[in-house]
């Protein structure tokens, strides 16, 4: 009575197909950013209205002979099927733990089939809405729960370092590298200027710059990096938070091209980028 995990499984890649063909439709119309979210309202309109239909599947349960009824047998409200396409979510983000417990399951129930109290069931089947509810439920419910819960704080955090952090840490690489080029631009010129004045020495520095401050005659210590005056040009040390130098750039006097040395691995993606 109750749909195998591969039925339930070839239904969600003939539903994914429809989204992916969805999807490149509306690619050529709009931009990634509003397909994106005109793409989510399309996929939760489509289980929600489909599965509380008198229909009761989508079109991939449809194809494969089954349908979603109520702990009771009946078709779900608009609402009860919203309520389970969203609780989708949490059987996502548990790496799909939460669908792949159906296969253990007599009742073949997902993560969301329990949060939703809903089932599959082939299309055809005599259900018994008094064989639903059993007495080890909450238990059995709540030990999914608490592993689901665990596995999906395991995925943030393998996310984080996976993607987000090395991204992040991207980011704030090429925002200093922009701050770097900037104020060694800036320094360089005023230099230029300042040493045309009766005088000047230009061995050392002539001006007072923001966020810097003198340590000696020829560096300046500015906010994550150093300017440090060179015979024909300026030379600036970007560092990271433990105050390594990731890559040197060099402003040349004489107007040539600024020259990037890279110390580490993330100076040479730095370096990469400036002379690409």
């Amino acid at each position: 009575m109750y749909a195998s995990v591969w039925k339930r499984f070839f239904a969600f890649l003939i539903d994914a197909v429809v989204f992916a063909v969805l999807f490149w439709v509306l690619a050529q119309m709009m931009d990634n950013a509003s397909v994106s979210l005109v793409l989510l309202v399309i996929i939760w309109l489509y289980y929600a209205l489909l599965e509380s239909s008198p229909l009761q599947a989508s079109v991939g349960k449809i194809i494969m002979g089954i349908k979603v009824v109520d702990r009771r047998g009946r078709r779900l409200s608009f609402w009860q099927a919203t309520e389970r396409i969203f609780s989708k979510l949490v059987t996502n983000v548990t790496f799909y733990f939460g669908f792949f417990i159906a296969a253990f399951d007599k009742k073949k129930r997902t993560l969301h089939d329990r949060i939703s109290h809903s089932a599959v069931i082939s299309k055809n089947a005599d259900f018994d809405p008094d064989a639903y509810a059993e007495p080890e439920e909450e238990a059995s419910f709540t030990f999914i729960t608490v592993v689901s819960v665990l596995l999906a704080l395991v995925f943030v955090a393998l996310m984080l370092v996976a993607v987000a952090l090395p991204q992040y840490q991207k980011t704030e690489r090429h925002v200093q590298l922009s701050r770097v080029l900037s104020a060694l631009d800036y320094a360089a010129r005023k230099q230029l200027k300042d040493a045309q004045a009766p005088g000047a020495d230009p061995r050392v520095w002539l001006g007072e710059y923001k966020k810097c401050q003198r340590i000696s005659p020829e560096k300046l210590s500015c906010d994550g990096f150093e300017l440090l005056l060179e015979p024909g040009g300026v030379k600036a040390s970007a560092r990271n938070h433990a105050m390594d130098i990731l890559y040197t750039l060099y402003y040349p006097f004489d107007g040539g091209p600024v020259q990037c040395t890279a110390l580490t691995p993330q100076g040479e993606e730095i370096c990469s980028t400036l002379n690409s």
